[in-house]
């Protein structure tokens, strides 16, 4: 685990979880929901049916109604959620496991995901389509990898003078983080 600013300081009331598909982030977001504030999924805002992302400005809107709670947990790096938004956050937590923990991670839930009909945002499912052909997530972990770790990068260098906690958290399992985020 790399903290980037020391821990201390109020309890963290607003946390935006960023990292690649598979590494984690949905599953810190809930350990760190509280009851009756379910996390804030930006995938869930996103996609409409059909893998079909919605119009920016609504995708936008939705976040920002979300974020006039007091408290919150986002889930998601959408860039222009992240550069609209995540600066608004008390903590922003950046979980970066090794490839060969969360690319498993992510073929096991995608497979999990098309042999049960899970139905995921906007009503679709997995298809054999979606989890082998040219716009598989298990393909596009692979392809947009670097991209989202400079991506991260930036954000943290941009974040660091703000008084924002940061912490990259390079292990595999996200419970492990849960007790060094103050809620």
């Amino acid at each position: 685990m790399n903290e980037v600013n020391p821990p201390g300081g109020p309890p963290a009331g607003k946390v935006w979880i960023v990292g690649g598909p598979g590494c984690g982030k949905s599953t810190l977001a809930g350990l760190l929901a509280e009851p009756g504030a379910p996390p804030v999924r930006l995938d869930a805002l996103f996609w409409g049916p059909g893998w079909t992302p919605v119009p920016e400005e609504r995708f936008l809107a939705e976040i920002q109604k979300a974020l006039e709670a007091q408290r919150w947990v986002v889930d998601g790096q959408f860039p222009a959620a992240v550069a609209a938004y995540a600066h608004t956050a008390d903590c922003v937590v950046w979980v970066d496991p090794p490839l060969r923990v969360s690319w498993p991670r992510l073929l096991r839930r995608t497979l999990r995901r098309w042999i049960s009909r899970e139905e995921l945002w906007g009503g679709t499912r997995e298809t054999l389509w979606t989890v082998v052909g040219p716009r598989s997530i298990l393909w596009y972990a692979l392809k947009v990898r670097a991209e989202q770790r400079q991506a991260n990068l930036d954000l943290f260098a941009r974040l660091s003078e703000t008084g924002v906690r940061l912490i990259r958290f390079r292990g595999g399992d996200v419970r492990n983080l849960v007790g060094r985020i103050a809620r």
